[in-house]
């Protein structure tokens, strides 16, 4: 699905390179605040595989444009196409974009030409032109296929035997799904009518940005989103049946992750990441560690279940923060002890 932002006057502007490309088109039709849109509503469009906005149906100015697409690059992995066509301030905009990463962006001025640069963006490899003249390389994006897709995972509630059991999740290096994993643990666990904190101990600090974007109330010490309690420190103002602490890159054994009831450790696992990865386990020792490749290619699997061991777990890309069901059999298996019986 394509999901595009427009104003009305431009709202036909896709339609054509759609349906050349074969997808279906679901229009947010206005004048809107991108910000608002990507913190309140982004999560009914998870399916979205494109997202499409014109520039100019936004109220922020070019700097803010662009944070807010900051924020959605940090929170969902749908591939940002930006349409300049006709926008006020295109160069400050062109500037914007390419200094985030952002490089699928529309500038031409006639409709066929739209549609060809369009089709251009929605192609596998989206537009290049801006990669080759300024070096800007925009993150990969893994979209899987119909036949890939995995069907909703039906949603129990159950009774936890657990009190604040803490769970460490690390990464071999930056950007391997550490965040995405913590994340989408807590939505897991919450979803099933367990009490779910989620800990910053990541220097990134993804989740001070975050809690921003959401505009996030502060109470006590934890900031409350969709049930789940966020803290910015490691000072909990009350009990939890799992406490999930987003240690980051592992590059030495912290106390939060040496001394958690459950560990895991995230990885990438193309050939020339497993050498990290690899490090980032023998710097566990002998200590218990749920060992986690993250979007590992098929022809990769044998030779790394060879080299980590029976026991490594492979997860499916996860295209929200917020998925309740994204990875679910992992999270079940380390928590199921947990569970009460009957």
């Amino acid at each position: 699905m394509l999901l595009y932002l427009t104003s009305s006057g431009k709202s036909s502007l896709v339609d054509a390179a759609a349906n050349k490309m074969e997808l279906n088109v679901k229009k947010l039709i206005g004048k809107f605040n991108l910000k608002s849109i990507v913190a309140k509503d982004m999560r009914n469009y998870t399916a979205a595989k494109f997202f499409v906005v014109d520039a100019s149906c936004c109220e922020e100015t070019p700097e803010e444009f662009c944070v807010a697409l900051q924020s959605f690059q940090m929170m969902f992995s749908t591939r940002i196409i930006v349409i300049l066509s006709g926008c006020e301030e295109e160069e400050n905009y062109l500037s914007c974009l390419l200094t985030c990463g952002i490089t699928n962006i529309i500038i031409a001025d006639t409709p066929d030409a739209v549609t060809d640069e369009l089709v251009e963006c929605l192609s596998e490899q989206g537009m290049q032109r801006y990669i080759r003249q300024y070096g800007s390389v925009e993150e990969e994006i893994t979209v899987p296929s119909s036949s890939e897709k995995v069907l909703e995972e039906e949603i129990h509630r159950y009774e936890w035997n657990a009190d604040n059991v803490k769970i460490a999740v690390a990464g071999s290096q930056h950007r391997c799904g550490t965040t995405m994993t913590a994340f989408n643990m807590a939505c897991w666990l919450s979803a099933r009518g367990a009490e779910v904190a989620l800990v910053e101990m990541n220097t990134n600090r993804h989740l001070h940005f975050i809690l921003n974007v959401y505009e996030a109330v502060k109470e006590k010490e934890h900031y409350t989103i969709d049930e789940i309690d966020y803290y910015l420190t490691d000072e909990l103002d009350q009990n939890y049946n799992f406490i999930i602490y987003d240690c980051g890159v592992l590059d030495a054994l912290s106390p939060i992750f040496r001394d958690a009831d459950k560990r895991i450790l995230c990885g990438s696992a193309l050939p020339y990441e497993l050498s990290t990865f690899s490090k980032a386990v023998s710097l566990c020792g002998n200590l218990p560690v749920e060992k986690i490749g993250v979007c590992v290619p098929d022809e990769m699997k044998d030779y790394c279940v060879s080299v980590f061991g029976k026991d490594l777990q492979f997860a499916e890309s996860s295209h929200s923060l917020f998925s309740a069901n994204a990875n679910g059999g992992i999270y079940m298996r380390i928590v199921k002890g947990s569970i009460k019986s009957g």
